[in-house]
């Protein structure tokens, strides 16, 4: 499953990097294609989620993205829309397979918990994420 969910990672990358070439166009196509990364991996673990949870959860990191000027740049841009998707897909992946490996089967069954599990394996993935990088900063300006 680990290796199905990285060529899903890989080919929606490629496809975001594709397609970043055109500023400001660009943005809701790549918006676009990391839903449908979202939707494909929770297919390839067997994850059900409630409509519109792939929706929801890019448009939680979509500000993010849009807000980031490298994406105007079209070169830049390209590179940048490649990474961000891995990004979004690997932290994904991560929580699912946390998700997976610490709740019994009955959870698993119901749409809303797992959406709501997966939510909050997210926000320890960016939380662990943020405080990384204050910290690595306070190392640099030492």
């Amino acid at each position: 499953m680990h290796e199905q969910a990285q060529q899903c990672i890989e080919s929606h990358a490629n496809q975001a990097f594709g397609v970043s070439f055109i500023p400001f166009i660009s943005v809701p196509i790549v918006y676009g294609v990391c839903a449908k990364m979202i939707v494909q991996l929770d297919k390839i673990f067997g994850i059900p989620t409630v409509i519109d949870w792939d929706s929801e959860i890019v448009g939680d990191i979509f500000a993010g993205f849009v807000a980031a000027p490298a994406l105007m740049i079209p070169l830049l841009g390209a590179g940048f829309a490649s990474a961000y998707v891995k990004s979004i897909g690997q932290n994904y992946t991560q929580a699912i397979a946390c998700v997976l490996a610490h709740t019994d089967m009955d959870a698993l069954q119901d749409p809303k918990q797992v959406t709501h599990l997966i939510k909050e394996e997210l926000h320890k993935i960016h939380a662990a994420k943020r405080e990384n990088r204050i910290a690595r900063k306070r190392l640099s300006q030492k």
